[in-house]
């Protein structure tokens, strides 16, 4: 079904209907668009190449997607938004271009016994205040991390398995609670854990392409502004002895291995700061907050578990 430049299949003002056993392909925006109340069921259809993702699902829309094989989608395989709750159900989304879930601006939803995987960042992004339910799912194969959780959400994740995934697991950012129980957590490459281990520029791992989770900091000696985030491994390599700032663990990529202050990060150049391996969890910085000396690495990390391998 490829008979528009823009949407496949559009679902809107509450409209009902079951589109089975379709190919839904090569769309300017999205394969199919559910909104304001529309309830479909879609089952076992192909929905691949969209430009703006497989299916959006945003301003309240429902719907029941199920076995469906949703591949090769930029932006995300799913799109939940804007108070949508629609319902996932063995569904296989795999080999997008970017995400493969992704539940943004308080979208909720029940994702249950689909496989997410190959795809080209995060598994499940869920953000902006959106609380769903993830339920039995396989996420494994990603270029990123399994499933990430920032900005104000929630979620329940219960007995998903999520695997051999780039980065960690499961990774929360500063202040989200998640309900979790069951999940196995297995066999992740944990690439940016091992980055900061060797001293390397997490921006060696990410480029600009991607927004891997750690903890952030911003350099208040080198008047750096709020949205400028460098990196723990740029903190000592890079700002030794400077006024740092921690901000938050969240995603981003790192602005002094990026350049963006338009100063030549040493980790970059260099490969590794030079710090012998028996000081390396001594401090190298002053925290702006009172002078307090920063923690060391390894206390860090045991303090602050919240990315999952």
């Amino acid at each position: 079904m490829n008979l528009s430049l823009h949407v496949g299949v559009y679902f809107y003002d509450g409209g009902c209907g079951i589109l089975e056993e379709n190919e839904i392909f090569n769309h300017k925006y999205s394969g199919i668009q559910i909104r304001s109340g529309s309830n479909p069921c879609i089952r076992r259809n192909k929905i691949w190449g969209g430009q703006n993702g497989g299916v959006l699902v945003y301003n309240g829309g429902l719907g029941l997607l199920e076995e469906n094989e949703i591949f090769d989608n930029a932006m995300a395989g799913v799109w939940i938004k804007t108070e949508s709750n629609p319902v996932l159900r063995r569904n296989k989304i795999h080999d997008g271009r970017e995400g493969g879930v992704c539940v943004f601006n308080y979208g909720k939803g029940v994702l249950e016994n689909n496989d997410i995987f190959r795809n080209a960042l995060t598994g499940v992004l869920i953000s902006t205040a959106s609380f769903p339910v993830l339920k039995s799912n396989r996420i494994f194969d990603g270029g990123a991390a399994g499933i990430e959780i920032t900005n104000s959400a929630g979620g329940v994740l219960e007995e998903n398995e999520v695997f051999n995934n780039r980065f960690d697991g499961i990774c929360l950012a500063t202040g989200v609670e998640p309900q979790l129980s069951n999940n196995k957590v297995h066999g992740n490459r944990r690439e940016v854990e091992k980055a900061i281990d060797s001293c390397r520029c997490l921006f060696q791992v990410s480029g600009n392409t991607c927004y891997p989770m750690h903890d952030f900091y911003r350099c208040t000696t080198c008047g750096t502004s709020d949205g400028y985030a460098i990196c723990v491994s740029c903190v000592k390599g890079c700002h030794a002895g400077h006024e740092v700032k921690f901000v938050r663990r969240d995603r981003f990529f790192c602005d002094c291995g990026a350049g963006s202050s338009g100063v030549l990060c040493k980790l970059i150049s260099e490969n590794c700061w030079s710090v012998a391996s028996s000081s390396r969890t001594q401090t190298a910085v002053r925290v702006a907050s009172g002078g307090q000396t920063e923690t060391p690495a390894h206390e860090e990390r045991g303090n602050q578990a919240l990315c999952v391998s």
